[in-house]
């Protein structure tokens, strides 16, 4: 049963996290889809930020990896627990993502989604910019897609 409570969403700050956070990640995509385990946890994950979804009694239930590569920020790793699936998580840090790029200043989000998902991608403003392709190592169908990073306004000073 899940709790009907609002998520938290926050940055990975500590160790405990971050394996919460890809422990998620194995049961989403190699216990539910086959991706085999070697390429699910990598090298990058230690110099990723990643963003995570907090339920009430404190469990990972969805979580975002995001890499800076020049001015694009790629994204990754989106998966949300079965059970909290539907509830916006992934669309929440979606919108993460893009505030994280704004803060470093990056041009384009860039990722490699599922092309079962792509339709989540492009609510959030992403565009397809390939044909579909297969993820080396898995069978599963992919597009790349991206979207453009709008600088913040600077506020304006108030008026007396």
């Amino acid at each position: 049963m899940t709790d009907d409570r609002p998520v938290t969403l926050r940055w990975v700050t500590q160790a405990a996290e971050l394996r919460q956070a890809q422990e998620l990640r194995i049961r989403v995509f190699c216990d539910e889809q086959g991706v085999p385990r070697e390429l699910e946890v990598d090298d990058q994950d230690a110099v990723a930020r990643h963003g995570i979804a907090v339920a009430p009694d404190g469990r990972v239930v969805g979580t975002i990896r995001l890499i800076v590569r020049g001015t694009t920020v790629k994204v990754g790793r989106v998966a949300v627990d079965a059970a909290y699936r539907g509830r916006g998580i992934a669309s929440a840090l979606l919108d993460r993502a893009v505030e994280y790029a704004q803060d470093v200043r990056a041009e384009e989000l860039r990722l490699a989604a599922q092309l079962s998902a792509a339709s989540l991608y492009e609510r959030a403003g992403y565009r397809r910019t390939s044909e579909p392709f297969d993820e080396p190592g898995t069978d599963i169908p992919h597009v790349w897609m991206a979207r453009e990073v709008v600088p913040r306004r600077p506020r304006r000073a108030a008026r007396r």
